[in-house]
C-alpha cells in the first residue's frame, strides 16, 4: 500500500532546535507516516556524525519527514539524494551530482545534506529523514564551513522559492519512496549522478584512514572500495572524499 502523501500533515515553524529531533519524538507519539516538519531556522541543526548544520534564518529549506518503511531502510539516504537532485534541477536548472552517502553537490560543492535516524518501538520501526538545502545562504557563511559549499542563489541568476522547492521535493520523494516499498527502486538512479564511482578516494572510518578506488554501491547502500593493496572493502559508514589528480 502506498504511503500517505508527504506533507499531510505539514508544519512550518519559525524556529526549532532540530526538525529531526522533534519528529523522532513525534514518531513515538503516533504521528502518521508522511508528517513533515519545516523550520526557517534550527538552533541545533545536525548533520552526519554529530556535525552542526549552519544556515541563517530563512536562507535554507530545512525539513524532516517521518517514515515507517516496510523495506529498504538502508537505501533511504540514497533515495532521498535522488529526490533532492531532481527537485533542485527542476527549480534551479542546474546539474546536480551525488556523493556517498548523503551529500548533494552543485559545481562540486555541497548544496544539501541528508540525515536519517531511526527509532524502534516493539516491531515498529520509524525513520526520520532530514534534508537541509542551502537556498540563499550567504557566501561569507559558507566560507566558514569545513568543506566547500554553495547555495542555489550563488549558482543561478534568478530567485529560488523555498515553497516551490519544497513541493517539488515532496512529490518526487514520495514517488521514489512508494517504488522502494514495492521492492522495485533501482540504485541505477543514484549511480548515474555519482561521478565518484571509478575515482580514487580517501576513506576515514573507525579511526583509520586509507585510500583506494570507489567501485560501486551494494543493494544495501554500502560503498564498495578496493584499497591500494587490492583488498575489497564494504563501507557502511565513514567519510569518503574524492582524491583529485596530483593530490598527495
Amino acid at each position: 500500500m502506498p504511503a500517505r502523501a508527504f506533507g499531510r500533515p505539514l508544519y512550518w515553524v519559525d524556529e526549532v532546535d532540530s526538525t529531526n529531533r522533534v519528529l523522532l519524538e513525534w514518531a513515538t507519539e503516533g504521528y502518521p507516516e508522511g508528517t513533515v516538519l519545516v523550520a526557517d531556522y534550527q538552533t541545533a541543526g545536525r548533520g552526519r556524525r554529530g556535525r552542526r548544520w549552519v544556515a541563517p534564518p530563512g536562507t535554507g529549506l530545512l525539513l524532516s519527514v517521518l517514515l515507517r518503511p516496510r523495506r529498504g531502510v538502508p537505501l533511504l539516504p540514497l533515495l532521498t539524494g535522488v529526490a533532492v537532485a531532481e527537485a533542485v534541477e527542476a527549480c534551479a536548472g542546474v546539474r546536480v551530482e551525488l556523493k556517498w552517502p548523503n551529500d548533494v553537490l552543485v559545481s562540486g560543492r555541497k548544496v544539501a545534506g541528508i540525515l536519517a535516524e531511526a527509532v524502534t518501538e516493539g516491531e515498529q520501526v520509524s525513520v526520520v529523514v532530514g534534508v537541509g538545502i542551502n537556498v540563499s545562504v550567504p557566501r561569507e557563511v559558507l566560507a566558514t564551513l569545513p568543506a566547500p559549499a554553495t547555495s542555489l542563489h550563488l549558482e543561478v541568476d534568478h530567485p529560488i522559492s523555498r515553497e516551490e522547492l519544497l513541493l517539488a521535493l515532496l512529490s518526487r520523494w514520495k514517488a521514489h519512496y512508494d517504488v522502494l516499498q514495492l521492492g522495485e527502486w533501482s540504485l541505477g538512479e543514484w549511480r548515474t549522478r555519482a561521478p565518484m564511482l571509478g575515482k580514487p578516494v580517501r576513506v576515514e572510518m573507525s579511526g583509520e584512514v586509507w585510500e583506494g578506488v570507489a567501485l560501486d554501491v551494494t543493494e544495501e547502500g554500502a560503498l564498495l572500495v578496493r584499497d591500494t593493496d587490492g583488498n575489497l572493502h564494504t563501507v557502511y559508514a565513514g567519510d569518503v572524499t574524492v582524491r583529485l589528480e596530483g593530490q598527495a
